[in-house]
């Protein structure tokens, strides 16, 4: 009669098999993972820099502003393994009480090309300058008297607006960003620049500005 001896897996290869089992599904579902879904570029101002801002007394209800200023845009690809792509313009809208009264170009359409590309986990930063001595804005009264109050508190809130369009690795079709970011500028000279904070930009609503 022949015996039948069950022969059981030692520790050493079990550990084994276990580990080889770990390093199979790490290697089949973080890829996945990573590449199922992706967020947004997010958005900041790092600075901004205002070396003039006046209002001309207004007509038929249309003011004119002079202004003259350099904003320094950052844009980050906060994702973990996917790049990102701008396919159209991003520009940079300027707004006093709502009111938009200038827009500058950060950058033009990407359609691809490696400068347009945000690899992940990095930051792009846009310098742009803006100036003009009648810029026709339609404030109202009341925004009038808001200016001059700012004005006369050496201060001012502006809004900034940002959009654009990017497309991301492994995923169809192209996603529009519009974002907020609310600026506080005092007036700066050469001599004597102002203090700036870095703004966070979020996504934007219809009344911002």
């Amino acid at each position: 009669m022949v015996g039948h001896q069950e022969q059981k897996m030692g520790w050493p290869a079990c550990c084994c098999l276990c580990w080889c089992t770990i390093l199979v599904c790490t290697v089949i579902y973080v890829p996945i993972f990573l590449f199922a879904s992706y967020s947004d570029v997010s958005v900041t101002v790092d600075d901004a820099s205002l070396g003039r801002l006046s209002l001309a007394a207004p007509g038929n209800g249309t003011a004119f502003l002079a202004y003259n200023l350099s904003l320094t845009v950052a844009v980050r690809n906060d994702n973990v393994a996917i790049r990102a792509w701008r396919t159209a313009p991003l520009d940079a809208e300027l707004r006093f009480r709502g009111r938009p009264f200038a827009t500058v170009r950060l950058a033009g359409a990407g359609d691809g090309e490696p400068v347009h590309r945000i690899r992940a986990l990095r930051t792009v930063v846009y310098r742009v300058a803006a100036a003009a001595e009648r810029a026709p804005v339609e404030l109202g009264s009341d925004r009038v008297a808001e200016f001059a109050r700012e004005r006369v508190a050496g201060e001012f809130q502006l809004g900034l607006i940002v959009a654009g369009e990017f497309k991301y690795q492994a995923h169809r079709g192209r996603h529009s960003i519009k974002v907020s970011c609310p600026l506080k500028l005092s007036l700066s000279t050469s001599t004597a620049p102002a203090a700036f904070a870095r703004v966070k930009c979020t996504e934007a609503c219809e009344d911002d500005g």
